[in-house]
């Protein structure tokens, strides 16, 4: 009988594979195409924003949904290798440090953004009271910089732990989103309280 470390092996090696076979630069991919299937986040010629989009897979996927009437601007303190999509821009800035707000706008010019998706994660001490303070910083400065530059009827897709402290940034949500929803992609890891906060249609 196999383990249950062994199916959980299984199924992350499952989606590394598939990222590989599919130009993927990560399995982060699939938990954004899974959330695209279910909630229409995004179509083609919109404009998305990735932030701790590094090393890309998200962005990719985004890029291919977009298409080359849209644009993804793919953000994160890291330095991205160079993209073969044409319709990605980069931009080296940490979230929590740099005014990603003013250099994403321009890049924009006079345009708003119809999705941002947030994927950052903190480097993580192993210490769970810790780690959780170092997302949720983390997913609310993601908010804050999408109550910036989302469009009104524009969406989210802001990455959290599951801790007190969400259920605040979740009523904040849900008074500005038409609808708010919790998302547990299938390519999370078994075990893990990862889950991630959508809001469509931005009423403001």
């Amino acid at each position: 009988m196999p383990t249950n470390r062994w199916i959980q092996e299984a199924g992350r090696d499952h989606y590394r594979r598939k990222a590989r076979e599919e130009g993927y630069r990560s399995r982060a991919a699939y938990k954004f195409l899974e959330a695209q299937k279910r909630y229409g986040l995004v179509k083609r010629g919109d404009i998305a924003v990735d932030l701790g989009a590094w090393p890309g897979g998200i962005s990719q996927a985004l890029a291919r949904m977009v298409g080359s009437e849209g644009l993804v601007i793919a953000v994160d303190r890291r330095k991205f290798k160079r993209f073969d999509e044409q319709n990605i821009v980069t931009l080296q800035l940490d979230i929590l440090e740099d005014d990603v707000v003013s250099e994403v706008r321009k890049i924009l010019r006079e345009k708003s953004a119809d999705f941002l998706i947030s994927d950052a994660s903190p480097s993580f001490s192993g210490v769970r009271d810790i780690d959780v303070l170092r997302q949720i910083e983390l997913t609310e400065r993601s908010y804050e910089i999408a109550r910036e530059l989302v469009k009104r009827g524009g969406s989210v897709m802001l990455k959290a732990l599951e801790c007190g402290e969400l259920h605040e940034l979740e009523r904040r949500l849900r008074e500005e989103f038409k609808v708010v929803r919790r998302f547990i992609p299938k390519a999370t890891r078994r075990g893990s309280s990862e889950l991630y906060l959508i809001g469509l249609g931005k009423l403001v």
